[in-house]
């Protein structure tokens, strides 16, 4: 993905195939561009680009679209007792979408049987966006198959 558009329509096509209760974990640097995927997916699920803003400062913003979308940003976040804050149902609504900006304090939440999608972000040279998909749930095979097929 070397352009904002690439990288908007990839998140599109992404979100488009989501279902509820998945959980989409954004990994990657500062400025690695986790926000504008969650933009990009959040548009897949009906919810107005606009409307779609880093949580950074709120920890979590809530969109209505196709499905309900948690989008969470925990980088201010430094101990995991912090979560305990927050009610998990809200921040990972199981009958919605989740996307999680700097998930790793939110893992100790996670069990083995939830449909989880790891999505890092790398970056390559001053514009080049690599994302590497993966994920152990079954839910998330076809996704991934045509995810990997794109240009």
């Amino acid at each position: 993905m070397s352009t904002l558009e690439e990288s908007l329509k990839f998140g599109n096509q992404l979100g488009s195939a989501l279902f509820a209760g998945a959980i989409v974990l954004l990994d990657g640097p500062m400025g690695a561009g986790k926000t504008t995927l969650a933009k990009g997916i959040c548009t897949g699920l009906d919810v107005p680009e606009t409307m779609v803003v880093s949580p950074t400062y709120t920890i979590a913003n809530f969109y209505p679209g196709r499905l309900p979308v948690s989008h969470v940003d925990l980088f201010r976040l430094e101990q995991p007792e912090q979560l305990d804050d927050f009610d998990r149902d809200d921040l990972l609504p199981p009958d919605g979408v989740s996307l999680v900006e700097w998930p790793k304090l939110i893992q100790s939440w996670l069990t083995a049987d939830e449909p989880v999608l790891h999505l890092e972000i790398g970056v390559s040279g001053s514009e080049i966006r690599k994302a590497k998909l993966s994920s152990a749930a079954p839910e998330f095979s076809g996704i991934l198959n045509r995810l990997h097929k794109l240009p």
